[in-house]
C-alpha cells in the first residue's frame, strides 16, 4: 500500500471517528491522547483511562451517561488489555462499544506508530506531497498554535 492509499484510508477512518463521536463518547488513555484527536479535527466528548479510577468502575459510572462509547487505546500491548477490560466492563453495562475504529487504526498504523498521541505525526508524514516531491507546508501560525499555550 502506498503512501496515498495510506492517507485516504486514514483520513476515512478519522472521518468516521468525528461522526461517532457526536452521538459516542470517545475514551483513550491520557490528555496527550486528547490533544492528539483535538488536533484531528475530534470535537465530541473525550475522557482519559488514567484517573485513578478502577476500569470497572469507570465503565459503571459512565455507563449511567452514555449508551455508546469508542474504545481509542493505544495499539501496544497494554493499550489491547485496556480496550479488553473497557469491552468487557461497558458489555456488563449494556452500552454499545465501537472497537473497529481502532483496529481500523491499529492495522493502518501498527508498523509506524503505536499510540494515539503520535497519529498528527503519521497524518503529517503521509499527507500528499507537492510536485516537486516536497511536503505540502503548513503556516508558521497553524505550528504556533499547537505550541503556544494560553493562560
Amino acid at each position: 500500500m502506498n503512501l496515498e492509499e495510506v492517507h485516504e484510508k486514514l483520513a476515512r477512518v478519522i472521518s468516521e471517528l468525528i461522526d461517532a463521536n457526536e452521538e459516542a463518547l470517545v475514551i483513550v488513555e491520557g490528555e496527550r491522547d486528547v490533544k492528539a484527536l483535538r488536533g484531528l479535527g475530534v470535537t465530541g466528548e473525550i475522557v482519559t483511562l488514567h484517573r485513578g479510577v478502577r476500569v470497572f468502575n469507570l465503565c459503571e459510572r459512565l455507563a449511567a451517561e452514555h449508551r455508546r462509547v469508542v474504545i481509542l487505546t493505544d495499539w501496544d500491548v497494554r493499550g489491547g488489555q485496556l480496550a479488553r477490560l473497557l469491552r468487557d466492563g461497558f458489555a456488563a453495562n449494556g452500552v454499545r462499544v465501537n472497537d473497529d475504529l481502532r483496529a481500523r487504526l491499529a492495522a493502518l498504523c501498527q508498523k509506524d506508530i503505536k499510540a494515539v498521541e503520535d497519529l498528527p505525526g503519521f497524518a503529517d508524514r503521509v499527507a500528499p506531497r507537492e510536485e516537486d516531491g516536497r511536503r505540502r507546508q503548513r503556516s508558521n501560525r497553524a505550528w504556533y498554535a499547537g505550541r503556544v499555550r494560553r493562560p
